[in-house]
């Protein structure tokens, strides 16, 4: 996947620029989490560049419906060049019953026809922005077989020092409270 980034960015860099805009909308919905929606809600960006509009949907859930996205990108394409439509995976809407994907609960037209106003807000908020990208690279510890192994060898130590610790402990404080009972 980084090698297909690295190459289409490749690309990209030779091909022919244009100014870009964003616009963005946001709505926190009155779905609750019990019906598949999060606290974020959903939310919007529209991005027009020479003359090419793409819609990015964001809903705060976790799945979705079979054939729902689908539904929702069909409707988006009738105002829109492209559109994707994405959840945020979160875990906040999770049930006992496991099964809690946006639609599941929720009337899909309805559904549907917020996500199509959101898009509709983001387009009357576009404005010219610019864009840049940059690399970082971070050192990232990985806590694998070694280390658990480790982890659980010192664990171990540490109960099997504990018992005699506790008893030592146990031994001081008695020894010291009978000869301040004799001294006092």
């Amino acid at each position: 996947m980084i090698n297909a980034a690295e190459a289409a960015g490749d690309r990209l860099g030779d091909a022919a620029e244009a100014p870009v805009s964003l616009g963005t909308a946001w709505a926190e919905t009155e779905w609750e989490p019990q019906e598949g929606i999060g606290p974020l809600g959903i939310r919007v960006a529209v991005v027009a560049v020479d003359g090419q509009e793409t819609a990015y949907v964001l809903a705060d859930g976790n799945n979705m419906e079979p054939w729902l996205r689908d539904r929702a990108v069909d409707e988006l394409l009738e105002t829109v060049d492209a559109a994707e439509v994405m959840t945020t995976d979160t875990h906040i809407v999770n049930t006992v019953e496991a099964d809690n994907q946006i639609g599941a609960e929720i009337d899909h037209s309805e559904f549907i026809d917020t996500v199509a106003d959101l898009v509709e807000q983001a387009r009357a908020d576009l404005e010219p922005v610019e864009a840049g990208m940059a690399t970082e690279r971070a050192a990232v510890t990985v806590f694998g077989n070694d280390r658990t192994e480790t982890l659980a060898s010192h664990a171990n130590a540490v109960v099997s020092l504990g018992g005699a610790y506790a008893l030592a402990v146990s031994l001081a404080v008695i020894a010291i409270s009978v000869l301040l009972f004799f001294v006092t």
